[in-house]
């Protein structure tokens, strides 16, 4: 049919209803499906084919004849038409091809890589691929790449083999495979059945049948968790490489928390993933949760734990969609993508649209282009569609911002999802870890350790989960059980592999304790078993024996070690555990900002920075860990008080964490251990008990027992509203008196009654007078108080706004009962209230008191004024919040108003008592109308007089709710004139300490100090929590007030002050945070034990923020009006001597207002900067002068420096805070105790609160003018820098007129035209010339359309930036002229960083930064979050690394401090005196310390040091003790620079850094491949930093007119290829020009082993400044072109070496001779050449040693000095002396110098050191010529005569004046002879007549 004769396949169709085959196709080769025939037939049809094809007949094939029956080795043919036996299939087979084709996309190929394809064939399956694990299909492939087959005995066996095999099939790669949609198939029931036709499949995919996906919910919950994991995983890997690279992201780029979205099939599932853990996840979706574990595998999968069963599962990220494989079942989920809305992919600026508004796009079009980080990006539709702007051209574009919206052509081809609203599946066995006792301790240790490690749950989950976690692992913690599960499970796993007899008695110890596991004795038995361990050990002999049975019984041994203690023992252990590893995270994070502790934490851990990434993380969380540590010592102290003994230490650590994120573990812990040293309260219950049952026992009363507690000092609230229901009546009523009487023990309790309300129910009615000092007897004298009660003359609870009114009675009627419930207390109400009926009659009490004026004292008459007081105690009984209780109190109030104002109740008050807790107040007012007096909630009103509620009068007040009921807060707002704002706010904590012990009454001072400092803790922990208030971010001047009940014994009062001030300053720095400005402490001292009673209060303010101000006060009577009035204690009198203790508190003046202003920036306000200067000055004078000398009275005077209206620069003495710009500027004079007759300079600083510090050009002229009067006065200016740059402003009188031209009205949208003025508006404007506009006419209406805006006002654009250029000209020409000095506090901007650059000696307070654009707007510009902080990018660590900044402070004091200091060095003007100082440390001394040949620091010698062998001496240096002064101590380290004093005299010093030094280059963090770098500099050598610094200290040397001294220990320059590139050769240069220029003395000394080599000796060689330049070495120092190494190299080498030995060496000669003589043989000759090479070997490196020392001999101070390139050779030990004495007179030449330079300029150096030398012979004789050499003489000389006006040197200048006069008359008139005449007759007018005649006579003579 075909005429095909060869060896082919032949594909038939066979029909089964007829049994007959239909020809399909040939091919001439093997089809791929062959081994379904050869399985069914066992033929070889490849062999068979080619036997075939080499001529062999078909029937002579083995194969073919086994197949059809035949003996397999004869040879007869086969009838194949009609075979002898019918050939028939054995078993059944069938084939799957394994396609890379993707059955959802109707078959589409792919091509992709292969990560694994693992296929395990077996006895009835066989399979062969194509490719293999990390290969691939390119796309040019046929799609399939695998085959297998299956056989069975029939069709059904072979099917369930396919299907097993084909699900056991694993491949992993780029594309899809078939392999899932074949399972489908061969699962389907038609093919089961076999009832399927050529058109099954085609229906099958027409029905898009798809092959069996996993289940949906555990594809989503695979889905989000590989997400989630490969997004938690990418943020830390990125996180650390940033870090390995040096640079420092913020701690919120380490999330474990990521909000995912997955779409199939139009379900849209939103979860929230949170990682638990190392292999732990949380997923939340519509709140239903489920915990999953997961563990990442090494090819990238994902193994999960999930209801009990585990899932290997992988995804593929494709660019719309995530594929996830689930065992092998694969699911797809599409990402987001709405077509339809059009975002921005990064940040930038949008350009413009390239096509109109509602414009038609195509797919893929360009539709708009943006700017991002100056490069242009083309953004473009996915869709066809409409489009519609959302923004406008130049909007700045953050990542994902909507940029317009696409109306598509075809809406269907986008398919909305619809969001999931079902939840996760109950899962039946959601325990991952086991439920057995010890299973659930360790998941649960672990969750914590996790919580530690930063993996904290979602907010709603988190607290929940935490207590049960907790509460779960103290009971572990607790049952006996545990040790004996955890033993039971080890023993289990090593049963078998110990000995019998070992398992067998470790069992018999585990029964004995089961058996005994509730008896109280139990113990676990750790040493028996350890004993059992160790006595098997001691019996095995061989060591390896033993090594394996302690391996194998390591497990045991770790566990009894665990629970030697007990299980308290494990229970301690487990929790130190936890608590230090909180500790070690947080204690690595409390030196300074996140930028710096990140720093030190990267250096500690260089090699190992994951742990780096471990630790931030964990930070991250701190807040959530506190909550951890929290409860875990409240656990801890709740129900194992004992503990907290052993943890002291642990406790005591975390008192310490001084940051306001650890704060509340800092109190709580601080909390537990005040507590654990109190006594407990059954305790104290019980003393107040046996004190009741004492007073009440026999047949009479014991008052003076119950008078203990009445007057105790002790808290006892807490335990006596317990005993209002005691079980005995006598105890119930004492305990109702007791409280009465203690909490009106201000009043005089004159009456006291006791009755009861039916059986059991107490009342005690009771009568009190107010107290003298009470508001409503201001004005009269008390005439009697009780002698028995201490008086503490106060305020009471009454109203204080009405103290002014007529006085009404001062006798009070008060009634106090207990009842056990609310309802009881309403059913016996018209009882109590009947107590008010009339006066009760007077009755035997308890207590008798000794008032004596009672009877005088008339009836009160009701209607005048409310008198009653009503107490009502209630248990608790439910767990009401403090809200619900208020209500309901509230509703009956105002239920019984009328009754309540009828009985003349003037308040009522609820106390609802707590068992072991002080009650809880709730106070309703008569004056109120019956409403809650909110101020008084939880505090008892009869004991305001001790928080002193009154004195905040000046305020409105609002009581803040507090959790610690110890504390009062309260939010104030200063009473102002109605219609005024209130600018004042501020929070008032206050509080009352007791004794918590009752049977002390004393208390020791470190009580007070523990309990003090609690309280502290506990007063910021409330005002931090109170910040969340609406009006607390404007408060300032807050102020906490302490009242310190108990009597203090102290000897020395000054030891309290000390004792405050270092405990507020310990926590100065959160104090300040929160705006504590103010506190008040109150108590009572002795002076002796038995001393009277002293009342004191301390006032402690620190308005400014760097001085603390303490005042002591003690409480007195006035003797003229009887009032209570603050009298000084001490000698300092404060602001407070002489006022009344009620005084209220003031508000706060607009002063304050911008001192908080700028205190809130980070700076001191202006006007606090001159008394800075006069604190810091007293400061320094203290330190200078001995401890028994005060400073001077007046240190300081300042003036103001004003613009007048003329703009010239005028003084004003004037008030603070008056200034109109700014700027402000003083003239100061300076009291230092190196001009204690005062030193001029000015200072000029910015004002933060005006206008933020920016720079406008009155800002400008007054910096300019104060700048120019330091200039002309030649005196220091001082820049106070805290500045925004030069200002930006709008005219703001155009801004509010405008209008807008839009395109269309309707459509703001589509843009707009212009901007223009109406004709009104116009005129308004044009009058001050605001604005350019031209006349138009638009829309039929006349416009002004704005051309030009110019404004009214001055300073809003480019004038600014004119001024900004004036000022730093002025500043460039002050720097030269001038000492400038810089601080810069809070930030310098722009024209602010070029002024501190261009005044260079910066001083940089460590929270400040010197920038040119702020750290928001670069990361608006790179379009993401880069830098953290404005301090990453000129913080200290960049500008004091780099040399911007001199020097860093910590705070503005300091820095005014180090001002002051380098003045000290500077003389008081220009070309005035030098700054020298009576010497501290004798000029006569030896130095110490010697700088050896090994490196050493250079300030050792220069400054000196701790003695090495005895720490208590000191070694000392070159310069006065403590004088040394390092300037740019980072920068430029191979050069050591700074200030020091030399006998007194301020010398300028440049040294030498001998040891290698280390140089990091920081990463910047915009540039993702930037990294850090450490760069080695080696000692003596110049490089490009430490060059330039050298040059500029000189520089800035030279300009402080001191002299210098260079310590020379140079080898030269580094000359490497990226030094020249980086111009060390410029900065040598400058080095050049700066001593070049130099105007004082230059010293310059080689010390002690050190040299001055090449380049580096050039650039200081004396004769660049032969005038000022001096240079010395030291008797071991050397000074050469090389060092002698390298002249050896050059002029000595080895041929010059084999000349010396020739010279030298005897054998040397022997040999060379012996060479000579022309007999010698060829052998000989050849012997004696090897002998002398030998020789030579041997003798080269001693005679390569012996050319070094002979090179060196050239470099050495003698040769320096003979070819005179040195002055003198000097010995370190006197060098000292000589230098002090040689300076001294170079000083006083050069003074000398300068006298005589100004009367004849054209004197030379030379000619005037030789009229000194002539002077000083006239002086002293010529005998004494030779004394000119001796320093110290000349000195001498110089300082005697330089005293006296009539000395031989003032003599010989007016000689030299003279001569140089005559000297210019002659030259004038011989260059001008034609004036000759007329001079004369000039010069004759102006002389006497007498001269006239010797003029006459003079020239009469010259004629003759």
């Amino acid at each position: 049919m075909v005429g095909y004769i060869s060896a082919g396949t032949v594909e038939y169709l066979y029909n089964a209803e007829d049994g007959t085959f239909h020809f399909l196709e040939l091919n001439p080769r093997l089809q791929v499906e062959h081994p379904c025939t050869e399985m069914v037939a066992d033929v070889n049809l490849p062999a068979a084919q080619l036997q075939i094809a080499m001529g062999l007949p078909l029937y002579r094939i083995k194969d073919i004849r086994l197949l059809y029956g035949e003996d397999p080795w004869a040879d007869q043919k086969i009838d194949f038409d009609r075979p002898r036996v019918k050939p028939q299939p054995r078993g059944h087979v069938i084939a799957a091809r394994i396609t890379s084709e993707n059955p959802d996309e109707g078959f589409k190929p792919s091509s992709g890589t292969v990560q694994e394809l693992n296929f395990r064939s077996s006895k009835n399956v066989w399979g062969y691929f194509s490719v293999a694990a990390s290969g691939g299909l390119h796309e040019y492939a046929d799609s399939q790449f695998g085959h297998c087959f299956s056989w069975g005995e029939s069709r059904e066996d072979a099917r369930e083999n396919m299907v097993v095999a084909l699900k056991e099939l694993s491949i992993r790669g780029d594309f899809r495979t078939t392999v899932e949609y074949l399972i489908k198939l061969l699962e389907n029931d038609n093919y089961q059945q076999n009832s399927i036709d050529t058109g099954w499949l085609d229906q099958l995919i027409a029905e898009k049948v798809q092959a069996e996906r996993p289940d949906r919910m555990l594809g989503v919950i695979c889905g989000a968790l590989h997400v989630a994991d490969q997004s938690v995983q990418s943020a830390f890997q990125n996180f650390q490489s940033t870090l390995e690279r040096g640079q420092i992201l913020p701690a919120n780029s380490l999330t474990c928390t990521v909000d995912i979205e997955l779409i199939c099939e139009g379900d849209k599932y939103v979860l929230k993933v949170t990682k638990t853990g190392p292999s732990s996840y949380f997923l939340c979706m519509n709140n239903s949760t489920i915990d999953v574990e997961t563990h990442r595998l090494s090819d990238g999968g994902l193994l999960l734990s999930l209801d009990g069963a585990s899932h290997t599962t992988y995804m593929k990220e494709e660019v719309g969609s995530y594929r996830i494989t689930i065992g092998n079942k694969t699911c797809v989920f599409d990402k987001e993508n709405d077509p339809t809305v059009l975002r921005s992919p990064s940040a930038g600026k949008l350009i413009n649209y390239l096509i109109e508004d509602g414009g038609h796009v195509f797919a893929d079009s360009v539709y708009a282009e943006i700017e991002v980080m100056k490069m242009v990006m083309e953004l473009r539709v996915a869709e066809s569609g409409c489009i519609h702007f959302v923004k406008r051209p130049g909007a700045v574009l953050d990542a994902g911002s909507i940029v317009a919206k696409l109306q598509l052509d075809d809406p269907s081809r986008v398919q909305q999802a619809e969001l999931f609203t079902g939840t996760f599946p109950d899962l039946q066995n959601p325990s991952m870890h086991g439920e057995k006792l010890h299973q659930v301790f360790q998941s649960t240790r672990t969750a914590l350790d996790n919580i530690l490690a930063g993996y904290i749950l979602p907010t709603p989950y988190f607290e929940p989960r935490l207590t049960t976690t907790i509460e779960t692992l103290m009971r572990c913690l607790r049952d006996p059980t545990l040790p004996l599960l955890e033993l039971q499970d080890l023993i289990s796993m090593i049963s078998g592999r110990i000995p019998p007899q070992v398992e067998k008695s470790i069992r018999r110890q585990i029964l004995l304790y089961a058996s005994n596991i509730t008896s109280v004795l139990r113990q676990f038995p750790s040493q028996q078993i350890a004993h059992e361990i160790d006595k098997h050990a001691a019996t095995l002999t061989r060591r390896a024996d033993r090594d394996v049975f302690f391996m194998t019984t390591q497990g045991i041994v770790q566990l009894v070690q665990r629970y030697r203690s007990g299980i308290r023992g494990h229970m301690k252990a487990v929790i130190q555990d936890v608590l230090k590893q909180y500790l070690r995270v947080e204690t690595q994070f409390q030196q300074g900002h996140y930028d710096k502790c990140v720093a030190q934490l990267r250096e500690k851990n260089k090699d190992d920075m994951s742990t780096v990434v471990a630790n931030i993380f964990s930070h991250s969380q701190v807040q959530k860990k506190n909550s951890v540590v929290i409860s875990l010592i409240d656990q801890l102290w709740g129900k194992e008080p004992n503990l907290t003994e052993d943890l002291h230490h642990i406790l005591t650590e975390f008192t310490t964490l001084n940051k306001a994120e650890n704060a509340k573990v800092a109190l709580r812990a601080r909390q537990v251990l005040i507590a654990a040293h109190q006594p407990p309260y059954e305790l104290r219950h019980n003393q107040v008990e046996s004190i009741f049952l004492s007073a009440i026992t026999g047949h009479e009363f014991c008052p003076e027992n119950l008078q203990k507690l009445i007057l105790s000092e002790t808290a006892i609230f807490d335990i006596l509203p317990d005993f209002f229901y005691h079980n005995n009546q006598q105890v119930r009523m004492a305990a109702l008196e007791v409280y009465v009487r203690r909490a009106y023990i201000a009043y005089d309790v004159n009456s006291l009654q006791h009755c009861t309300l039916g059986e059991d129910i107490c009342v005690v009615d009771f009568k009190f007078i107010l107290p003298s000092s009470h508001p409503n007897r201001v004005f009269q004298r008390r005439t009697s108080y009780s002698a028995d009660l201490p008086r503490v003359p106060s305020l009471s609870e009454d109203d204080f706004d009405h103290y002014e009114t007529d006085q009404p009675p001062c006798i009070r009627l008060g009634v106090m009962a207990a009842f056990r419930t609310f309802d009881n207390f309403e059913e016996s109400y018209d009882e109590v209230m009947d107590h008010f009926g009339s006066t009760p009659p007077d009755s035997p009490r308890i207590l008798q008191t000794g008032s004596s004026f009672v009877d005088i004292i008339p009836e009160p008459k009701y209607h005048d004024e409310p008198i009653h007081i009503l107490n009502i105690a209630l248990e608790t009984q439910s767990e009401d919040n403090d809200n619900s209780t208020a209500d309901k109190f509230q509703n009956f109030c105002s239920s019984k108003k009328e009754v309540l104002i009828e009985k003349g109740i003037r308040r009522l008050t609820f106390v609802v008592l707590h068992k072991r807790d002080f009650p809880q107040y709730f106070t309703y007012r008569a004056r109120n109308g019956f409403l809650e007096d909110r101020i008084y909630r939880h505090l008892e009103p009869a004991l305001a007089f001790q928080l002193e509620i009154s004195r905040m009068r000046n305020f409105d007040l609002a009581a803040i709710p507090v959790a610690n009921h110890r504390l009062h807060l309260y939010i104030g707002k200063a009473k102002v004139a109605k219609g005024q704002e209130v600018t004042d706010y501020r929070l008032f904590v206050r509080c009352i300490i007791r004794h918590s012990d009752l049977v002390t009454k004393e208390a020791s001072f470190e009580y007070l100090h523990n309990e003090s400092e609690r309280t502290l803790l506990e007063a910021m922990d409330a005002l931090e929590v109170a910040f969340s208030h609406p009006q607390a971010c404007r408060t300032d001047c807050n102020h906490i007030f302490l009242n310190f009940g108990p009597t203090l014994t102290l000897v020395d009062p000054a030891k309290l002050e000390e004792t405050v001030r270092s405990m507020v300053m310990r926590y100065g720095s959160r104090l300040w945070k929160l705006r504590v400005l103010q506190a008040e402490l109150k108590l009572t001292i002795r002076l002796t034990a038995t001393g009277k009673r002293i009342p004191i209060r301390l006032f402690l303010t620190n308005e400014s923020g760097y001085y603390l101000d303490i005042s002591m006060y003690r409480e007195v009577n006035d003797p003229q009006t009887g009032q209570i009035m603050f009298q000084a204690y001490g000698a300092k009198q404060g602001p407070l001597h002489g006022m009344l203790i009620n005084s209220p508190y003031v508000t706060k003046d607009h002063l304050q207002l911008k001192r908080f202003q700028a205190q809130s920036s980070g700076t001191t306000y202006v006007y606090d900067f001159p008394e800075m200067f006069r604190q810091s000055l007293i400061k320094m004078w203290k330190e200078y002068l001995p401890s028994d000398q005060e400073p001077p009275a007046t240190v300081m005077t300042c003036i103001e420096l004003v613009l007048d209206k003329h703009g010239q620069l005028c003084e004003l003495n004037r008030l603070q805070g008056e200034n109109q710009i700014g700027m402000v500027a003083w003239k100061m004079t300076l009291n230092t105790p190196e001009f204690p007759n005062g030193r001029d300079i000015v200072v000029i600083s910015n004002d933060m609160t005006y206008m933020i510090g920016s720079f406008g050009p009155q800002e400008d002229v007054l910096y300019l003018r104060a700048s120019e009067l330091a200039r002309k006065l030649g005196i220091p200016r001082i820049y106070l820098s805290a500045n925004s740059g030069a200002r930006i402003g709008l005219a703001d009188e155009v801004k509010h007129l405008f209008r807008v031209a839009w395109e269309d009205v309707n459509s703001p949208d589509k843009g707009f035209k212009y901007i223009y003025l109406t004709p009104d508006d116009f005129k308004k404007v044009s009058a001050v010339n605001s604005v350019h506009a031209e006349l138009i006419e638009d829309n039929g209406e006349p416009r002004y359309k704005i051309l030009d805006i110019i404004g009214k006002d001055e300073g809003l654009g480019v004038e600014n930036l004119k001024g900004s250029g004036m000022i730093a000209g002025e500043s460039s020409q002050a720097y030269n002229e001038i000492p400038t000095i810089c601080l810069v506090t809070c930030r310098a901007i722009g024209i602010g960083a070029y002024l501190v650059r261009l005044g260079q000696r910066i001083i940089q307070v460590e929270n400040s930064h010197i920038i040119l654009t702020g750290d928001r707007a670069l990361n608006k510009l790179l379009g993401r979050q880069v830098y953290t902080s404005n301090n990453q990018l000129g913080g200290v660590q960049i500008m004091y690394n780099n040399g911007v900044s001199h020097d860093t402070v910590p705070d503005d004091f300091e820095g005014v401090c180090k001002i002051l200091k380098w003045l000290s060095y500077m003389p008081k003007c220009c070309d005035g005196p030098q700054a020298i100082t009576e010497p501290t440390d004798p000029v006569d001394r030896d130095i110490e310390f010697t700088p050896t040949k090994a490196p050493y620091d250079p300030r050792w010698m220069l400054g000196g040091r701790q003695h090495p062998e005895n720490p208590e001496e000191w070694q000392s240096g070159f310069f006065d003790k403590d004088s040394f002064d390092e300037i740019l101590k980072p920068w430029g380290q191979t050069v050591v620079s700074g200030r020091a004093r030399l006998g007194g005299i301020p010398v300028s010093v440049v040294a030498v850094e001998t040891r290698t030094v280390e140089i990091e280059v920081p990463a910047d963090p915009a540039n993702l491949d930037s990294e850090s770098k450490v760069i080695q500099q080696a000692g003596q050598v110049w490089f490009p930093d430490s060059a330039y610094k050298t040059a500029q200290v000189i520089k800035d040397f030279n300009r402080e007119q001191l002299p210098l001294m260079i310590f020379a220990n140079w080898r030269g320059f580094s000359g490497g290829m990226k030094d020249m590139f980086d111009q060390v050769l410029k900065f040598g240069a400058y080095i050049v020009d700066g001593l070049r220029e130099y105007k004082q003395p230059v010293l310059i000394y080689i010390p002690p082993n050190g040299e001055l080599r090449g380049g580096a000796w050039v650039v200081v060689d004396p004769t660049i400044n032969p005038s000022y330049m001096e240079m010395y070495a030291d008797r071991e120092s050397r000074g050469g072109v090389l060092e002698a190494e390298g002249t050896v190299e050059i002029k000595f080498r080895a041929k010059d070496l084999v000349k010396t030995m020739r010279r030298l060496d005897p054998e040397y000669i022997k040999l060379v001779e012996k060479m000579a003589s022309p007999e010698l043989s060829a052998e000989s000759r050849k012997e004696l050449e090897k002998q002398i090479a030998q020789r030579e070997d041997q003798l080269t490196p001693m005679y390569h040693q012996v050319a070094v020392h002979f090179a060196d001999l050239h470099d050495t101070a003698g040769r320096m000095l003979e070819k005179n390139v040195i002055t003198d050779i000097l010995d370190w030990k006197t060098s000292r002396r000589f230098f002090y004495w040689r300076l001294r007179r170079l000083l006083l030449e050069e003074q000398v110098k300068k006298k005589i330079s100004k009367v004849n300029k054209e004197l030379t150096d030379g000619q005037i050191r030789s009229m000194l030398s002539r002077w000083f012979v006239e002086s002293e004789g010529a005998v004494n010529v030779y004394r000119w050499e001796d320093n110290q003489a000349v000195v001498n000389w110089l300082d005697q005569v330089l005293k006296d006006e009539n000395s031989v040197i003032y003599e010989n200048m007016k000689c030299v004046q003279r001569d140089c006069v005559i000297q210019q008359i002659r030259t004038i008139l011989q260059d001008n002879p034609d004036v000759a005449m007329d001079s004369m007759v000039h010069i004759t007018q102006q002389m006497t007549s007498g001269q006239r005649a010797e003029v006459t006579r003079i020239l009469a003579s010259m004629d003759s």
